[in-house]
């Protein structure tokens, strides 16, 4: 094909190469282009052949459109812009007929495997093939009503499960559509939003006894001795799991006189300073401190821990602590070494103010968790105010005299 160009003399923009040697009819053929200028911005392309039916009008008005487009900012400006919008209208036509089971499988789950665990990955495929699955039945994403999702949370209750379960399993259905919503291929927000769970309580009501703690802490010791230094460390200050499976050497301070621990990755995301007591101090002593960035508290195999470790899940099943009971709130977890920690110092008196800035309450309603240890420290105030007067009374309560009546006159 030559590179010379023609001009058009009837079309202002217009332009073609001539085919050397293929006509059409008694010319030789043309490959049609365009090209204008916008705002200092060059636009050129070619569009086709006479050939297949393009002419310099043809051309000239294609040239009209897309310099349109560029004065109003949308829009294509070039066959190559064409194309690829066209091809995105089919994908976003194939995608309305998409099921939630197949986005879930090939487009969530690849991308979620590279930041989650795989245990979180594991529980959202079980909420997928035991509840979401069964009640839309490869239903497409773009038909999916909020009726579909209360028949999800309906079949969840109906198996006797706790309204906490269907708020998990929804929880996982509007994380996947959000991800979805972002790519364009929905674009409605999740009619989960339209669902009531109603009022879940979750609160735990069981804490362990002291000898309980320690009778746990002897059985985590027989097993597993990394694990028996995370499990005192959550006992004796009361931090959550990941805040201490995230905790590196330079949050560290063993010094007789200064000895504490700083909390930098926290719930509320406000650093706290904890005292270490004695049992936690022996144990750390007696680890090998890694540099600054390292983690104090790893598994058998040097690494951070991801769960609950093993030794202290077997050592609650090899005591027992948990068989019986049905109600899981009841159940003793690594979660429960810090409401443990919270109870035995709300037991032995220690001001409510002190505990909040301890645990990183934000505020003091999560004293209501505790009502029985706090039960037992007003007893124990009450027990040392009898005490108090009991001594200066010499050891008989003080009747208060009643006064004589007075005339008001």
């Amino acid at each position: 094909m030559s590179k010379k160009w023609f001009n058009s003399k009837k079309f202002t923009g217009i332009r073609w190469q001539q085919h050397p040697t293929r006509k059409h009819g008694i010319r030789f053929d043309r490959k049609f282009g365009y090209r204008f200028m916008f705002q200092g911005i060059q636009f050129e392309g070619f569009l086709g052949w006479e050939t297949e039916g393009w002419s310099e009008k043809d051309t000239y008005l294609k040239r009209q459109f897309y310099l349109e487009n560029a004065k109003n900012g949308i829009g294509p400006t070039s066959l190559k812009d064409e194309e690829q919008q066209s091809r995105a209208a089919v994908l976003a036509e194939k995608s309305k007929e998409t099921s939630f089971e197949d986005y879930f499988n090939n487009r969530y789950l690849p991308e979620a495997r590279t930041r989650k665990k795989e245990s979180s990955i594991r529980c959202e495929k079980q909420h997928l093939r035991d509840w979401i699955s069964p009640q839309l039945s490869g239903k497409p994403m773009h038909s999916i009503t909020p009726d579909d999702i209360e028949q999800i949370k309906l079949a969840i209750l109906d198996k006797g499960r706790a309204p906490r379960t269907a708020q998990h399993v929804l929880a996982v259905f509007r994380l996947v559509w959000n991800h979805a919503r972002k790519r364009n291929v929905v674009e409605t927000d999740s009619p989960t939003r339209a669902i009531e769970i109603g009022k879940i309580n979750n609160q735990r009501t069981r804490f362990l006894k002291p000898k309980e703690a320690q009778k746990l802490l002897d059985t985590v010791k027989d097993l597993d001795e990394k694990a028996y230094s995370l499990t005192v460390a959550a006992l004796y200050t009361g931090a959550r799991l990941g805040e201490l499976t995230g905790l590196t050497w330079s949050a560290i301070d063993l010094e007789e006189d200064t000895k504490s621990i700083t909390l930098l990755h926290t719930k509320t995301g406000k650093p706290r300073v904890l005292p270490i007591a004695s049992p936690l101090h022996h144990i750390l002593k007696a680890t090998p401190q890694g540099n600054a960035d390292e983690l104090v508290f790893t598994n058998s195999k040097g690494e951070k821990w991801r769960e609950a470790p093993w030794g202290f899940r077997q050592a609650i099943k090899d005591l027992k602590l948990n068989e019986g009971r049905t109600d899981k709130r009841e159940w003793i977890c690594f979660h429960s070494l810090r409401h443990t920690s919270a109870s035995m110092m709300l037991a032995a008196g220690v001001d409510i103010r002190t505990i909040q800035s301890h645990f990183g309450w934000s505020t003091l309603a999560m004293l209501q968790r505790y009502t029985h240890a706090l039960d037992e420290s007003k007893r124990a105030a009450v027990d040392s105010l009898e005490k108090a007067l009991a001594t200066k009374s010499g050891g008989k309560v003080i009747p208060f005299k009643k006064a004589a009546n007075k005339s008001c006159s």
